[in-house]
């Protein structure tokens, strides 16, 4: 190959690329902010939780939960979705919140709803967030 061609077949070739692949770095956006109270919330949550008596083990195993339907694939999107429904997580926080200081739940369930709730909070800031039926993320 000439250096002409070289030159014509990488122009062809940029030509042939969507836009978005040209651009260079990350851009940092509006959504990306909901990571900082999503952090919050979760130290807040390890906090109360080494307090308590709640490991790490169990904190990353209550983080992780809500993304497990997603192992079953197209399948388990419903239920992954319903996971991240932020009226579902709000509930069951206030639930918590009610029921925990009277004794009748112990603390790990507070402790477990802080967490579920931090890891909403944080999907919205990244884009993980519920989809309707038939649109699919790729990438």
């Amino acid at each position: 190959m000439t250096a002409s061609t070289v030159d014509h077949a990488a122009t062809a070739e940029g030509l042939a690329r969507p836009a978005a692949t040209q651009r260079t770095g990350r851009r940092l956006r509006r959504r990306h902010l909901w990571l900082i109270p999503g952090l919050a919330i979760a130290i807040a949550a390890n906090k109360l939780g080494e307090a308590n008596g709640v490991g790490i083990l169990a904190l990353i195993a209550f983080g992780i939960a809500p993304d497990l339907p997603r192992l079953v694939g197209s399948r388990g999107r419903p239920v992954h979705d319903l996971l991240h429904r932020p009226v579902i997580v709000a509930i069951a926080l206030a639930m918590a919140l009610a029921v925990t200081p009277s004794g009748v739940v112990p603390m790990i369930v507070l402790v477990a709803a802080l967490v579920w709730f931090s890891h909403v909070v944080i999907g919205w800031g990244v884009g993980d967030v519920p989809r309707p039926a038939g649109v699919h993320r790729h990438g």
